[in-house]
């Protein structure tokens, strides 16, 4: 067998898919360094199975898909195909070519096929196990090998002795063997664990299923005895409820006369409760009109106080008004005058200054001044010029004097506005107080009516539910005295029932032999056994007759027993209704028909009862010939409809017989058999739904109690809280109106203020005209002085004329001069009195006004006072009167309340004194009825401990019967309970669990001995492994060995080689030594050889180990590349004649091993990263 060819696609950086051929011999693949040669070594162990990324050179298995290059994208998938020539079958398939391929793809996902045909890769590793092939085998050999030999330490270089002896599957099986060993122990111990814990149960098991064993035993005696305790016990308590029920009714008697003289006392006190409203009503009522009277009152007071008091503050100011008043007309008055005169003198003195003024016109006109005169002019005109200066000083104080003024006038608008605003500023705050105690006296009133309607609602709620109460208290008495008779007539028919009373002696004696035993085959009477609707029963019971007491039997032999019974105790006759022979009885359906349709007819008798099944034949028997009908009238339609041939019965018992005979009537009304067993379950469950009404009643009671007196309590609060409400209103009432007093003194003031401010305003407008007048003037002065400056650069201009014509003119109007002067300023003093007379004048005028508006409005506001102080005494008469008859009234009325309230309650105490007795009566019933329920709860608890500890009922344990006197049965079962109570917790379970842990033990014995038997086994495998390792290693390194010596002395040319064990005793640990002695050297060890002599060493010993475990083929990769050159040449040589018994593929870049190749196969990378093929046999070339 050998490689055949090589297919490689996408793998690593063979991008594309090329074929290597092999051929038999020496096949060299050779290339430069990174042209990718060491992927085809990689190649092929990829296909041959490696898992290691590692080996493979590369992080993860999806590192061997071409990753692309610059001109070439990436590809998704690599594929190694390997083909085998099998000629010689060394692959047990019985194929001459075996194909091996292997894909991976970039996902992660990988494929194996074999021929062509998906397999696994466990199916390729077997394949190859035993071929040399495996990827442990010595099939690819690196320089990773080579150096593995060289670098490791002995015991590490004994691996490749181990893969050449092939024990490394042993190695393998002795792991799984001891993995099953140290698992085996692991259960065995676990085994040996749970046994021991058995061991450890075992005992206690077996004590708890012995003690189980006697707890049924007692237990089976304690039933007995108990059940017969029991029925004893229910008897007895069954008698002691029979006398407190006595006991009880003679107290219901006493209470119900007790409670018709608290209802009496009730009704009175209601009646009295009443008044009490009416009067209370009364009070609130008149209390309001009082309170309303005395805020009437001592608002009017109030008013009247205030009003004094303004009108004597009015008459004060008045008379200052009019002394005021008298005082600035006399001013005015003064002031006009001297204004008249002031005015008069002005005029007067301006025509005498118009004289002066054209007297110097003429004379200036005559003289031509000298400029000595035109020097006197010029200094005129300056002493001019200086007294118009003093006359615009004059008005610059005036208009100084004017802002004074208006200063002064400023500071006292400014009071008089700060007293305004200060009022105003009150006014405000009075008007929120007055709207805020107005809002909150309408709130209180508000609240006041609130809380007096939900008095009322509190009230009437309260009376509602005090009626409720009673109500209800009288319904739940009532239910007391119907539950009393209803337990009275249950016990009544049980009793009946017990003793099979109303029945026939013979029926009688034979139904008790049933209840026995004696009798088993006796089912019951025919009363018992059937029922009807309350609407049918009548019919049903008279359409039986005597027949309800016949007795049903299963068979006739039990009727004969039943017969011969009563022979032997001579205890009368009785009629039986085997079940065996009884056969029903029908009317034809052709004559039903003709009645069906009849308005009266209701249906066959046997149609209407109820009964079991089993019964109906004996149903049919008594009842099916017979017909009901609703009345006797349509029953003798009917009648005659069947030709009298069957008995037809009415609703109401009237019977038409068979023949024609009618039998009807009245009957007392008393409770017949038929009708005793129906109405005992009626009135049981009567009895329980009056027994959850009762308690449901109860609850109610207590709660409307609890309600009641909430509703008590929530009235008188509301009472009480209503009164203090009305109290409050009072006061906020007259707080109202001491707020109103004070807002209406402080709005006058506030108006005085504000008129006077308007007068202020009116003087700032006299002071202001005038300031304009004098600004007018200064205006005017600054003209004139403009003029004057004009005339003094003239008459300096002319100053150098002549003057000589001008000395008599000169004299003349030096004097006119002076007198123009004299007149000016008299005229300027006159201007400036009249103007200040003027100014005086019209503030005096002002101020006149207003005082007379001030007086007007004192005048008005008095007079309307007069007339409100009449009013207002009227009021303070009317409401006065009003007070005090409300008064008078409310204390009558409370007097008459105080009587009704005493007379309630000494009426209370009776009644008190009344509901304490009853109460002892209805405490006393009750514990009559407590203890009752506890002897029903007792009679209960015992039936419900025969129900749930032995299924059954009390008739069913009324047949087991003390033996032994009480006192003794007591004693049995105390014994019998203490001696079950001794033995603890008794695990009932442990009987069975004592049994199944002893068939458990019993199978983890055999587990045991199985597990070690199975231990021996594999101890015993593990050293046979161990001795065929051994076995092998020996064999194996000894061929090595011998091989090793041949071959280092074929690759050397001479020397000595030899293989050393490190421990030759431990044959399974020993490591491997390599002694070599080159030619020309001597005999030392391999790590003291030179590079080249270790690398050939190395070689040589894996040439040994491929002769002693041939290989079909042997890749070698570089394993010569540490040789020297005339090592190489016999590297080349010797592989050229191994090559005759195996198969060679070298990865070479060494001229020497190329030459020795058979072919040549060169791997390039013309493009980069992309690895090409090219391939060339050296025989064709020769």
């Amino acid at each position: 067998m050998f490689l055949k060819r090589l297919e490689i696609m996408g793998f690593k950086s063979f991008a594309d898919r090329i074929g290597i051929d092999f051929v038999p011999g020496v096949t060299a693949v050779v290339g430069p360094n990174g042209s990718g040669k060491s992927n085809v070594t990689d190649a092929i162990r990829w296909v041959l199975g490696e898992q290691s990324a590692k080996s493979l050179r590369g992080a993860k298995m999806e590192d061997v898909i071409f990753s692309g290059s610059d001109s070439r994208k990436s590809l998704n998938v690599a594929e190694v195909t390997m083909v085998l020539d099998n000629k010689d079958e060394r692959i047990p398939l019985a194929y001459s070519e075996i194909s091996v391929t292997r894909r991976v793809f970039r996902s992660g996902e990988s494929a194996y096929l074999l021929n062509k045909q998906p397999c696994r890769l466990k199916d390729i590793t077997d394949l190859f196990m035993d071929s040399g092939l495996g990827k442990e085998a010595f099939s690819i050999i690196s320089q990773g090998r080579v150096d593995e030999i060289l670098n490791s330490k002995a015991d590490g270089r004994r691996s490749i002795f181990e893969e050449a002896a092939g024990v490394l599957k042993y190695k393998q099986r002795k792991r799984k063997a001891e993995v099953k060993l140290n698992e085996t122990d692991e259960n065995l111990s676990r085994v040996l664990d749970i046994l021991h814990e058995l061991d450890d149960r075992m005992e206690p098991l077996q004590m708890q299923a012995s003690a189980a064993h006697d707890y049924l035993e007692m237990s089976s005696e304690l039933k007995e005895s108990d059940l017969a305790l029991t029925s004893f016990d229910l008897a007895a308590f069954r008698k002691e409820l029979t006398g407190l029920a006595e006991e009880s009714a003679a107290l219901s008697g006493k209470e119900q006369e007790i409670g018709a003289a608290i209802e009496e006392k009730e009704t009175f006190v209601q009646k009295l409760r009443k008044q009490l409203s009416g009067h209370d009503q009364k009070i609130d009522e008149n209390q309001n009109v009082l309170v309303e009277a005395s805020a009437e009152t001592e608002k009017w007071e109030g008013r009247k106080l205030l009003m004094s008091e303004k009108r004597s503050n009015a008459a004060q100011q008045a008379d200052q008004l009019k002394k005021n008043l008298e005082l600035e007309q006399a001013d005015i008055e003064s002031l006009g005058k001297r204004y008249s005169e002031e005015n008069d003198r002005l005029q007067e003195e301006r025509a005498a200054h118009g004289v002066i003024s054209d007297k110097l016109k003429h004379l200036n006109s005559q003289l031509t001044l000298s400029p000595a005169d035109i020097e006197k002019e010029i200094e005129s005109l300056k002493s001019d010029y200086i007294d118009l200066l003093n006359e615009q000083a004059g008005i610059r104080n005036e208009l100084k004097n004017i802002e004074l003024q208006k200063q002064q006038l400023s500071a006292t608008s400014n009071r008089v506005e700060s007293q305004r605003s200060h009022y105003e500023t009150a006014l405000t705050k009075l008007e929120a107080e007055k709207d805020k105690a107005q809002k909150d006296l309408e709130t209180t009133q508000a609240y006041l009516a609130e809380l007096r309607t939900a008095y009322r609602e509190a009230d009437s709620s309260f009376k509602a539910k005090k009626e409720n109460f009673e109500e209800k208290q009288s319904m739940l008495f009532q239910a007391y005295q119907s539950q009393k008779q209803l337990a009275a007539r249950i016990d009544t028919l049980e009793e009946l029932e017990a003793d099979f009373s109303g029945f026939f002696q013979g029926v009688r004696e034979v139904l008790k032999a049933r209840s026995s035993g004696q009798l088993p085959g006796v089912i019951g009477a025919v009363a018992e056994m059937v029922t009807a609707d309350n609407e049918h029963a009548k019919a049903i019971e008279t359409a039986l007759g005597a027949a309800s007491q016949h007795i049903i039997t299963a068979s006739e032999k039990d009727a004969r027993s039943a017969i011969e019974l009563l022979r032997e105790k001579r205890a009368g006759r009785a009629t039986f209704l085997p079940m065996t022979v009884m056969k029903a009885r029908t009317v034809p359906e052709s004559m039903l028909a003709a009645v069906r349709e009849h308005p009266t007819f209701v249906s066959v008798a046997a149609e209407l009862v109820k009964s079991d099944t089993a019964h109906k034949e004996i149903v049919w028997n008594l009842l099916g010939n017979v017909i009901i009908a609703k009345d006797l009238k349509g029953a003798a339609t009917i009648a005659k409809s069947l030709m009298s041939r069957y008995r037809v019965v009415t609703l109401s018992g009237d019977v038409i017989n068979a023949g024609g005979s009618m039998t009807g009537g009245a009957s007392k009304n008393q409770s017949s058999l038929f009708t005793r067993k129906a109405e005992l379950e009626g009135l049981k469950v009567k009895a329980a739904d009056l027994a959850e009404t009762i308690l449901s009643a109860e609850k109610s009671v207590q709660e409307e109690q609890k309600t009641l007196a909430v509703a008590e309590q929530q009235a008188e609060v509301l009472r009480t809280e209503g009164e203090g409400v009305r109290n409050t209103e009072a006061d906020q009432l007259i707080g109202l109106r001491e707020i109103e007093a004070v807002w209406k003194t402080t709005k006058s003031r506030y108006e005085l203020f504000l008129a006077e401010e308007t007068h202020k305003e009116d003087d700032r407008t006299a002071i202001e005209k005038r300031q304009e007048a004098a600004q007018s003037h200064a205006v005017q002065l600054e003209k004139d002085l403009a003029e004057l400056t004009a005339k003094i650069d003239e008459m300096t201009e002319l100053k150098e004329k002549d003057a000589s014509m001008r000395d008599a003119i000169l004299t003349q109007l030096a004097d006119q001069k002076s007198a123009f002067a004299v007149s000016k300023e008299r005229i300027s003093r006159f201007q400036q009195s009249e103007r200040e007379l003027a100014d005086r004048l019209a503030a005096s005028k002002v101020k006149l006004a207003a005082l007379q508006k001030e007086l007007e409005w004192l005048k008005s506001d008095g007079a309307a006072k007069v007339y409100a102080d009449e009013e207002v005494v009227d009021k303070i008469a009317h409401w006065s009167k009003r007070k005090e008859q409300t008064a008078e009234l409310l204390s009558q009325l409370k007097k008459d309340r105080s009587d009704v309230q005493r007379q309630m309650d000494e009426l209370a105490e009776q009644l008190k004194e009344a509901q304490r007795v009853h109460k002892g009566f209805t405490e006393a019933i009750q514990t009559c009825n407590v203890k009752s329920t506890r002897v029903e709860v007792q009679i209960q608890n015992l039936e419900l401990h025969l129900e749930e500890q032995y299924n059954m009922t009390a008739k069913d344990a009324a047949a087991y019967e003390m033996t032994e006197e009480e006192h003794v049965v007591r004693k049995q079962v105390k014994l019998l309970k203490q001696s079950i109570e001794e033995l603890g917790p008794v695990n009932l379970n442990a009987i069975e669990e004592f049994d199944m842990v002893s068939e458990r033990h019993r199978f983890l014995t055999e587990q045991r001995d199985d597990l070690n038997e199975a231990k021996t086994t594999l101890r015993t495998l593990i050293e046979e492994m161990d001795e065929e390792m051994t076995s092998r290693f020996d064999e194996t390194f000894r061929a090595i060995r011998d091989q090793f010596q041949v071959v280092f002395r074929e690759l050397f040319g001479g020397g000595a080689a030899d293989l050393v064990l490190t421990d030759p005793e431990d044959l399974l640990g020993t490591g491997v030594d390599i002694i070599a002695q080159p030619p020309g050297k001597k005999l030392q060890h391999l790590s003291l050889l030179s590079g080249g002599e270790r690398a050939l060493t190395a070689i040589a010993l894996l040439f040994a180990i491929l002769k002693v475990r041939p290989v079909p083929f042997c890749v070698l990769d570089e394993v010569e590349a540490a040789l020297d050159e005339s090592n190489v040449v016999r590297y080349s040589q010797y592989l050229k004649r191994f090559s005759a018994d195996t198969q060679f593929i070298v990865i070479t870049h060494r001229k020497g091993t190329m030459e020795g190749a058979d072919v040549l196969y060169g791997i390039t990378m013309q493009e980069s990263g992309i690895s090409k093929l090219v391939s060339v046999k050296l025989q064709e070339v020769e």
